[in-house]
């Protein structure tokens, strides 16, 4: 290399710092999209919806939802992952964009490994073992012991194969020793009618799935995921309180942006999710009715959590033989 090249080459490198920074101190400075892989009324998009608008005050420029709902997210991450790096189209995603897509999916439109960089974990979500009302079962033991005395004969719905709801129902099977059809839905308001229905007897899901109907007794939560009970049920244990302290059925949310966004406008995006995150009139008005933990990862510690989360998501999915486009 010259002496010209290189002196080349420190001065381009030292523009681009400046641009990232000069991008940093004015960002943001217009409105953002908060793009939301699923359809409008949902309790993650209403947790979005929240979240955008607290957002909104935090920067004080407009956060905008924009539903990208179909394709298990492979829709809203596309349109992300190929918009340009600003950090004015940022991703609302769950596990199918961070973790399971890769393994459900053998072809994929953009690579969730390189094109979309980890931001933040935005929250945790504790899902809950559901059953009809009418199941003679009050208990996670008495769950397990009717539906092992009667294999086959009981089924569990899912918001569709290779969901969250889907793999976690199905390690429980696996690891109880556990016979039951798997019923897979166009995402989990229809599983919920047919359970109200009859048709439906178990299901993993967020407990806003069986909330309004605890009261009638048309469905039961036996027990939910997570090292404490939720604020919103404080009388159902935890699934290791129940006696299956290896029962885990989650999923999380996190965002990201664009492969090539100047590092200095994901650590702006990391900074206002943790000031949102420790309002806590925020925490209580908009996660603790789904029973969503917050989180505040850095960049560093989400990407270190999808190493692990990703391992369990290939076996969970292996097992469940799970995949969308065969």
């Amino acid at each position: 290399m010259t002496k010209k090249t290189f002196i080349n080459a420190i001065l381009l490198g030292a523009a681009c710092l400046l641009s990232a920074h000069a991008t940093a101190q004015g960002y943001p400075n217009k409105p953002i999209k908060l793009i939301v892989p699923y359809a409008a009324g949902g309790p993650v998009d209403g947790v979005a919806r929240g979240y955008a608008e607290r957002l909104s005050k935090e920067w004080g420029q407009p956060v905008l939802v924009d539903n990208r709902a179909g394709a298990n997210e492979v829709i809203a991450a596309d349109l992300v992952a190929k918009s340009p790096a600003d950090g004015y189209t940022i991703l609302w995603g769950a596990d199918p964009t961070f973790s399971t897509n890769q393994f459900l999916f053998r072809k994929l439109p953009y690579n969730p490994l390189t094109d979309l960089i980890p931001v933040t974990r935005v929250t945790f979500v504790n899902m809950a073992l559901i059953v009809d009302g009418r199941l003679p079962v009050n208990t996670m033991k008495e769950f397990v012991a009717l539906v092992k005395a009667n294999p086959g004969k009981y089924n569990y719905g899912s918001a569709g194969a290779g969901s969250a709801v889907h793999v976690h129902f199905d390690a429980f099977l696996r690891q109880e020793g556990l016979s039951m059809p798997h019923i897979a839905y166009k995402g989990i308001a229809p599983a919920v009618q047919d359970m109200l229905g009859g048709q439906v007897h178990a299901m993993m899901a967020g407990i806003t799935a069986a909330t309004p109907h605890l009261a009638s007794g048309k469905m039961k939560i036996l027990a939910i995921n997570g090292n404490k009970r939720a604020k919103m049920i404080p009388n159902v244990p935890t699934f290791a309180e129940a006696g299956f302290p290896n029962t885990q059925s989650y999923f999380f949310i996190g965002l990201t942006v664009p492969k090539g966004t100047p590092r200095p406008v994901v650590d702006a995006i990391v900074s206002a999710n943790r000031k949102v995150l420790a309002d806590q009139t925020f925490v209580e008005k908009t996660l603790d009715p789904y029973a969503f933990e917050p989180q505040a990862d850095t960049p560093e510690q989400f990407a270190a959590f999808l190493v692990t989360d990703r391992k369990l998501a290939e076996k969970k999915v292996r097992e469940a033989g799970a995949l969308l486009d065969n």
